[in-house]
């Protein structure tokens, strides 16, 4: 089964395209991380608690108030991710340090989710699904994937779409949260594909097309049957992937680091 991971900056149209894959004539199955991350910080849960325990004290409103509470819970009250997002959002060293110790409670249990669904997905005989994670390369996760595909976009129509999407956020807010996020010059050279979403998105639909089409012609299909019937051929296959993914990033890491000196 092949792994796409899908990735790009917010508001670049990733979710777009994750409906353009999970619709026909595709209808591929779609692991939404962001979805994941929404669940795995429902009051009650390990990550809930641990996010508390962090950033209550120090951040007023964290917490819904009770009545107006978007997700009422016997376990407690919901956290606001908008005051938490400006909690964890920018480019300060505070900001830096809130968003690690933040990805360092919520990936953990983003991740378990998502094996979990791979292999459901797996069992079922789909020839790919797509994992829709907002940090692909960040978390390091595109190593276990077949192909990474980024969806870009224009800084500034970025920007603008965010503004308009997110009416919530001000300018101000917004840039910060761009600027968080790893650079697109260097998203663009972790990927395997890049698909450009500042045109119609009829274009976009035919470039997804494409990319379906050049990929399904591998015949993974034949994998997926192999690996099903020959358990040892699955270690050998991501053994392999790992491998060649693992080789790719660190010249990467490498080139970036030369760059800095």
């Amino acid at each position: 089964m092949l792994l796409i991971g899908l990735t790009g900056g917010i508001a670049t149209g990733k979710s777009t395209v994750s409906k353009i894959f999970s619709s026909p004539p595709h209808s591929l199955p779609v692991i939404d991380a962001d979805s994941l991350a929404h669940t795995v910080i429902l009051p009650g849960t390990p990550a809930y608690r641990k996010i508390l325990q962090n950033f209550l004290s120090t951040t007023p409103g964290l917490l819904h108030d009770p009545e107006s509470d978007p997700n009422p819970s016997p376990h407690g009250a919901s956290i606001n991710r908008k005051v938490l997002g400006r909690r964890v959002f920018g480019t300060s060293d505070a900001n830096k340090r809130d968003i690690k110790i933040l990805n360092s409670i919520v990936h953990p249990a983003v991740r378990w989710a998502i094996f979990r669904g791979i292999v459901h997905y797996w069992l079922r005989g789909h020839w790919a699904v797509v994992l829709d994670i907002p940090l692909l390369f960040e978390s390091r996760l595109d190593l276990y994937c077949g192909v990474s595909l980024l969806v870009g976009l224009e800084p500034e129509l970025q920007l603008e779409r965010l503004v308009k999407r997110d009416s919530f956020l001000t300018r101000d807010d917004a840039e910060k949260r761009i600027a968080s996020q790893m650079p697109l010059d260097k998203k663009i050279g972790f990927a395997d594909v890049v698909i450009w979403n500042n045109d119609s998105k009829e274009e976009l639909e035919r470039e997804i097309g494409l990319f379906v089409q050049r990929y399904r012609s591998g015949r993974p299909w034949i994998w997926t049957l192999a690996m099903q019937v020959f358990w040892p051929a699955t270690g050998v296959v991501i053994a392999w992937r790992l491998l060649g993914n693992f080789l790719k990033r660190r010249r990467m890491d490498a080139k970036a680091a030369a760059k800095q000196e």
